[in-house]
C-alpha cells in the first residue's frame, strides 16, 4: 500500500471523525482492559494456583461467549447501514431482534456449562499441579452470568455500529469502579478467595444488563430507544441478522475454541508457565484492545458508507483505520520489547514467572502492527458482512497454522512457552496478509445484507 506524504492531510476530516469514534472506544476497552488487569492483580496475591484456577475457569467459557459478540456482529451489519441510510424504523427492528436472539442463547450456554461444568474443566486443566476444584467454583459462579452479558453485548455492539462509542465507555468504566469494589470486598474483606472473584465478575455483569436496560428503555434520547411493547420477533430480520452472524459465529467459535485447544498445550507446560501465559496476555492486551478500539470504527463507518451507497468511501475509511491502528499499536510494541520486566512484575514478583512472561512479551511485540491490521481488516469485513471470508482466514491461521506449529514447538522442539508465542506471532502475520488481499479484492462492496 503506497501512502503519499500529503496522504493524512488530504484525509484530515475522516481522520478526526475515526478518532472521535476511536477515543471513547479506546476508554471503553481500557476500562474491559483494566478490569481483566485489576482482576488479575488482586486474583494473584492469592498466589499462582489462583492465577491458573481462574485462567482455566475461563478458558472453556472465553471459548463460547464469541457466539454471543457474534449476533451482534449480524447486528451491525444491518443497523450501521439503517444508520447510514438514516432508517431508523429498520435500525430498530434489527437491534430488537439481537435481544430475541442473544438472551436465549445465553441462557442455553449457562444451562450447558453447569450441567457439564465439571467435564469442561478436566478437559482444559490437564496439567497435574493445578486445582481443578477452585476452577469448577469459578466457572460456575460466572457462567450464570451469561444472559447478563448477552443484554449488555447486544446493546454496546449496537451503539458501536453507530460509531457512539461514549456510552459503552460510560459503562464499562462504571463496571471497572464497581469490579474494584466488589473485588476488595468480596477477596481482601470477606476472604472468600476465587468465590469472591468470580461472585464480583457476576454481579458486574449484572450491573451491565441493568445499565443497557435503563439506556434502551427508559432514556428517551437515544436513537434505537426502545418501548417494550416494540418487543417482538421478527423472523425475515432475525434471519438477514443470522446471515451474517452465523458464519461470524463460526468464525469465532473455531477461533476460540482453536484458542482453547492452543490454552490447553501452554497449560500442560505447568502452572508456572501457564500463569506467565495468563500474565503475559494480560499486559499484552492494553494493545490488542487499542486494535479492537479501530476496528470497531472500522466497522461501523464502513458499514454507514455503505448504507449511504459509497462503497469507495467506505475502502478509504477502512484502509485509513488499519495504518493509524498499525502506527499504535507499533508504538506498545516497542514498550513490551523495551521494558517488558517492568510491565510483567507489575502482577507478580515471582521471578521464575516473570522471567517466562518477560521473554514472551518480547516476542509478541514484534507482531503488534500486523496484529492491528489483521483486526481492524477482519472488522471491516464484517462491518460490510463478509463474515464468510473473515471466517476462512481465521480457520486457515488457527487449524492449519496455530495448532499444527505449537504442537511442534511444545511437545517435539520442547521450546516452552517461548515457542507457544512465536508460533502466535507466525499466525497474526500470516492472517493480516490474507485480511488485506481480501479487502483491497473488494467483492465485500457487493455484498447485501
Amino acid at each position: 500500500m503506497e501512502i503519499k506524504n500529503n496522504y493524512f492531510l488530504a484525509n484530515r476530516k475522516l481522520i478526526k471523525n475515526i478518532f472521535q469514534i476511536t477515543l471513547p472506544a479506546v476508554f471503553d476497552l481500557l476500562a474491559q482492559t483494566l478490569i481483566m488487569a485489576f482482576d488479575m492483580k488482586m486474583v494473584s496475591s492469592l498466589g499462582a494456583s489462583a492465577i491458573s484456577s481462574v485462567g482455566v475457569g475461563t478458558a472453556g467459557m472465553f471459548a463460547l461467549i464469541p457466539a454471543l459478540i457474534a449476533v451482534a456482529t449480524g447486528t451491525t451489519a444491518l443497523l450501521s447501514r439503517a444508520y447510514g441510510a438514516d432508517d431508523k424504523i429498520e435500525g430498530k427492528k434489527a437491534f430488537i431482534q439481537s435481544f430475541f436472539i442473544a438472551v436465549p442463547l445465553g441462557i442455553f450456554l449457562t444451562v450447558i456449562f453447569l450441567i457439564f461444568s465439571e467435564q469442561i474443566i478436566n478437559l482444559v486443566g490437564n496439567a497435574k499441579d493445578m486445582n481443578l476444584d477452585d476452577a469448577i467454583l469459578y466457572q460456575n459462579m460466572t457462567v450464570i452470568g451469561f444472559p447478563f452479558l448477552g443484554i449488555s453485548i447486544a446493546t454496546f455492539y449496537a451503539f458501536r455500529a453507530m460509531g457512539e462509542n461514549k456510552i459503552p465507555m460510560i459503562g464499562n468504566t462504571l463496571a471497572l469502579v464497581l469490579k474494584l469494589i466488589l473485588n476488595f470486598l468480596l477477596i481482601y474483606l470477606f476472604k472468600w478467595g476465587i468465590f469472591g472473584a468470580a461472585l464480583s465478575t457476576t454481579l458486574t455483569r449484572l450491573f451491565s444488563a441493568l445499565f443497557s436496560i435503563y439506556l434502551v428503555f427508559y432514556s428517551k434520547k437515544n436513537w434505537i430507544s426502545l418501548e417494550f411493547k416494540n418487543l417482538k420477533f421478527d423472523y425475515f430480520t432475525s434471519k438477514r441478522i443470522l446471515k451474517v452472524g452465523i458464519p461470524a459465529a463460526a468464525e469465532q467459535l473455531g477461533l476460540r475454541l482453536g484458542m482453547l485447544i492452543f490454552e490447553m498445550m501452554v497449560i500442560s507446560l505447568g502452572n508456572l508457565s501457564y500463569a506467565a501465559h495468563k500474565i503475559a496476555l494480560t499486559a499484552e492486551s492494553i494493545s490488542y484492545n487499542l486494535g479492537f478500539a479501530f476496528s470497531f470504527a472500522a466497522s461501523a463507518l464502513v458499514g454507514q458508507e455503505l448504507g449511504k451507497g459509497s462503497s469507495q468511501k467506505a475502502l478509504k475509511d477502512g484502509y485509513i483505520c488499519t495504518i493509524i491502528a498499525m502506527i499504535v499499536m507499533s508504538t506498545f510494541g516497542l514498550t513490551f520489547f523495551i521494558m517488558p520486566q517492568f510491565l510483567v512484575s507489575l502482577f507478580t514478583k515471582d521471578k521464575k514467572v516473570i522471567e517466562l512472561a518477560t521473554t514472551a512479551l518480547k516476542i509478541v511485540s514484534i507482531c503488534q502492527p500486523f496484529s492491528g491490521a489483521s483486526m481492524v481488516l477482519a472488522g471491516s469485513l464484517r462491518g460490510a458482512g463478509d463474515t464468510k471470508s473473515v471466517l476462512l482466514i481465521t480457520y486457515l491461521g488457527i487449524f492449519l497454522i496455530r495448532i499444527p506449529i505449537t504442537y511442534l514447538f511444545l511437545d517435539v522442539l520442547n521450546f516452552g512457552l517461548a515457542g507457544a508465542w512465536i508460533v502466535m506471532t507466525i499466525d497474526l502475520v500470516i492472517r493480516s496478509s490474507l485480511a488485506f488481499y481480501v479487502f483491497r479484492r473488494g467483492k465485500w462492496r457487493y455484498i447485501e445484507v
